[in-house]
């Protein structure tokens, strides 16, 4: 395995390919291994460590597997951070956080949708040839 290891200013998209991180605890504190899906062949990287605020901030989003999400590791003085979607912490704590985690969030595809929609469609249909009420 081999970890992605974000650079300053440089923006790195990541397919995330599970809902929940691998987690646990060093001497250094908490960790979270994300895993993420590798479209790129040329490349071993299959996950991401993430520091606790970009935890917070994945979760924040409801980002999940399959999802896109794009993280950017920035540099203010000497405070490094980081940006995912384009939101810093302070974004999604700020006056207004609401509707900018809302854009921020990763989108269905419209596959998925399509999917979710024929499944919900099936569900209903035979739902509604039952005589009984299934609860």
């Amino acid at each position: 395995m081999s970890a992605i290891k974000f650079k300053v200013g440089e923006p790195q998209a990541v397919t995330l390919a599970f809902d929940q991180p691998k987690t646990g605890t060093n001497q250094y504190g908490a960790w979270y291994l994300y895993g993420i899906k590798n479209g790129n062949l040329d490349s071993d990287e299959d996950g991401f460590f993430a520091t606790a605020s970009l935890h917070a901030m994945i979760k924040t989003l409801g980002a999940g597997e399959g999802d896109e999400i794009v993280i950017e590791k920035c540099l203010e003085g000497d405070r490094f951070f980081f940006k995912v979607n384009g939101l810093t912490m302070q974004d999604m704590n700020s006056g207004g956080s609401a509707e900018k985690i809302e854009k921020a969030k990763p989108k269905m595809s419209y596959d998925e949708l399509l999917d979710a929609y024929n499944h919900l469609k099936s569900a209903y249909e035979q739902l509604k040839s039952e005589d009984e009420i299934p609860y």
